[in-house]
Order: structure tokens, then C-alpha cells, then sequence
């Protein structure tokens, strides 16, 4: 069994049903304690879509904190949830440039992620 996420009509992730639990508890959770919304909407038990508005705001927002905090531990708790938003707003066509070599590697790692449509 799988998980899917949708923007419109077009899947843009396809995980087992186990990671895709996982990341929209995550995501939610991130996304509440930076005061945003997520940009999930859930339509089953198993597929969410996407309001890529928000989701790319959230991201954006997740992008700033990664990259300009100092704190370890934030960044690690932080980057579990980036790095597949990123692929997931990469596909959506609104990915974020990176603006140093830090996260061009990061970026590039996230791309590298197994991440089924």
C-alpha cells in the first residue's frame, strides 16, 4: 500500500503508506510550531492534496530556519522533513534556488532521496 500526494491531478509522491504517515505527522508538526499552516488537505486515509501556495510558503519558511539556525539539534529535526518538501516542490515547478554551496549539497541530497511519483 502506498500514500499519495497530489497537486491537482498530477501524484507528485508516492511513498509506502508507513513514510507518507510519517512525513504528514511531521510536516504538520514543523509546520505548527513555525506558526503556518501546512497546505495538506487530506481526501482519504491515504492520499493528501496539496496547496502548493502554503505548502511553498511552509517550505520557504523551513528553507530560511534550516539554513540560518545555529542550533544542531533544530537543524536535524528540521532537515527529516525539508529534504522531501523540497523534491515535493521541485516537482510542483516552485523549487528554491540555492544561494550557497551548503545548500546546493543539501539540495542535491534531497534530490537523491528514493521518492516514487
Amino acid at each position: 500500500m502506498s500514500y499519495v500526494f497530489e497537486i491537482g491531478d498530477e501524484t507528485v509522491w508516492s511513498p509506502s503508506l508507513r513514510v507518507g504517515d510519517l512525513y504528514v505527522r511531521m510536516l504538520r508538526e514543523v509546520a505548527s510550531v513555525l506558526g503556518m499552516p501546512a497546505g495538506l488537505s487530506a481526501v482519504a486515509s491515504d492520499m493528501c492534496n496539496i496547496d502548493i501556495e502554503v505548502f511553498g510558503e511552509l517550505v520557504n519558511l523551513m528553507h530560511e530556519t534550516y539554513f540560518t539556525s545555529s542550533h544542531h539539534v533544530l537543524e536535524a529535526l528540521i532537515g527529516g522533513v525539508l529534504a522531501p518538501s523540497l523534491v515535493i516542490l521541485e516537482r510542483s515547478g516552485l523549487g528554491i534556488p540555492p544561494r550557497t554551496e551548503e545548500e546546493r549539497e543539501f539540495h542535491d541530497w534531497a534530490r537523491r532521496l528514493s521518492m516514487a511519483r
